[in-house]
């Protein structure tokens, strides 16, 4: 009799494990086979999920309480792919395609005088508060940081993080963050101070041309804090304040429709006002905004400068949002910081990335963090007090870089 119990937990345990399942692969244009950026995969109805890379390539852990719900794929632009979780056990390699649908203004919507670029950014400001979470919520996500210098990058840091959000309603100087996970390389540091945080104070490293990163808190809290949508009536750099950016100086014009989880989004390009345009700087963007209740599904943002006949990018942000429980909630978040400087033994290109990719959301379950869990926002990241458990990042749904740092 002795055996009996654990036999049964053994075959138990066996039997739990068994059922979960890790899936890896490609999201595809079902027309040129090219990869899907940032394409969303997740249970449908669910909280869970994770965001392909650039090139479309993801991972996804499935937890094993799900096997009888439904495995969705979706991404702006495109049909969303459905598929039974419960078919997916015994794969490893599971490719998905993804079937474009995107079409053009009709002409009876282009003829229409009322429908104009900028009084749908306009309602779309407008509605913020309607389209986005007043009340508390968490968002737990998987966030890096990386530095480029001269095309090659140099190091790295990642982390799993957990943001306290009190809603839209309070500004994010309220938002407390949490720190679950936390690792980098042997030279962040270094290479963090060195060519980020402290080379202004170094008489040695002059800054050519770009802007350094504008620094407010940590690393990760920088990154927050450029956040144009959730910061709306506050100025983030390069944008300025979002409330006013249909009254400010921007050419709008709609370009076309798409969609996004079968809803139709108007998709407004921005470029800088002709009567203000500069030939030395330009500035490309898009604003992707749904038809019928004016929610802002992304917002793209990148600024030029030519200097001597060559064009470089200066900044770029990229923000989506996608619908969970009636309400838009971050599903990624980047930018990139680019600019050059001369030292005594180089000139140096830098170019800082930040990103913040959403796996799981909690609006009816919030839990209000406590003081002592959250970080300290006057430190950097690699001075917080944080774990660093080396198995919790085997089934950790992790948005995969091109170029891996850590492995």
């Amino acid at each position: 009799m002795k055996w009996i119990l654990p036999l049964i937990l053994f075959f138990t345990s066996f039997n739990l494990f068994s059922q979960q399942i890790f899936i890896k692969g490609m999201i595809a244009d079902a027309e040129n086979g090219e990869g899907v950026s940032f394409a969303h995969i997740g249970i449908c109805g669910k909280s869970i999920g994770a965001v392909a890379n650039d090139d479309g390539k993801y991972e996804f852990h499935i937890p094993d309480n799900v096997l009888n719900d439904t495995l969705c794929a979706s991404a702006i632009g495109y049909e969303t792919f459905k598929f039974p979780v419960k078919e997916l056990k015994g794969l490893s390699n599971f490719n998905i395609s993804l079937k474009p649908q995107t079409s053009y203004l009709d002409e009876i919507l282009i003829k229409d005088d009322r429908i104009t670029a900028r009084r749908v950014v306009r309602k779309a400001i407008a509605r913020i508060y309607k389209n986005y979470p007043k009340k508390p919520f968490n968002l737990k996500g998987y966030y890096r940081d990386y530095l480029r210098k001269n095309n090659q990058y140099i190091s790295f840091l990642e982390g799993v993080f957990t943001i306290d959000d009190p809603g839209f309603r309070k500004p994010t100087d309220n938002t407390r963050i949490k720190i679950n996970q936390l690792r980098f390389t042997k030279n962040y540091i270094n290479n963090l101070t060195e060519y980020v945080t402290e080379f202004q104070k170094d008489s040695t490293k002059l800054l050519m041309y770009g802007i350094s990163p504008a620094f407010k808190g940590n690393e990760f809290s920088n990154l927050y804090y450029h956040n144009p949508i959730r910061n709306h009536s506050a100025s983030v750099p390069f944008i300025g304040i979002f409330d006013t950016f249909s009254e400010r100086n921007y050419d709008l014009e709609i370009d076309y429709y798409t969609y996004v989880d079968n809803q139709e989004v108007y998709v407004i390009n921005i470029a800088p006002s002709k009567k203000y345009r500069f030939t030395h700087v330009n500035i490309e963007g898009k604003l992707f905004i749904r038809t019928d209740n004016y929610a802002i599904v992304k917002f793209n943002y990148a600024y030029f400068v030519t200097k001597r006949l060559e064009s470089k990018k200066w900044f770029e942000l990229n923000v989506e949002y996608r619908e969970f429980e009636d309400k838009m909630f971050l599903k990624y978040f980047s930018f990139m910081n680019y600019y050059k400087l001369l030292t005594r033994e180089e000139i140096a290109e830098m170019a800082v990335f930040r990103e913040f990719f959403i796996n799981d959301i909690h609006v009816s379950d919030y839990t209000p963090f406590l003081l002592e869990e959250t970080i300290d926002d006057t430190l950097p990241l690699y001075r917080q007090n944080a774990p660093n458990d080396s198995k919790f990042w085997i089934n950790y749904n992790r948005t995969l870089l091109e170029q891996p740092l850590m492995e």
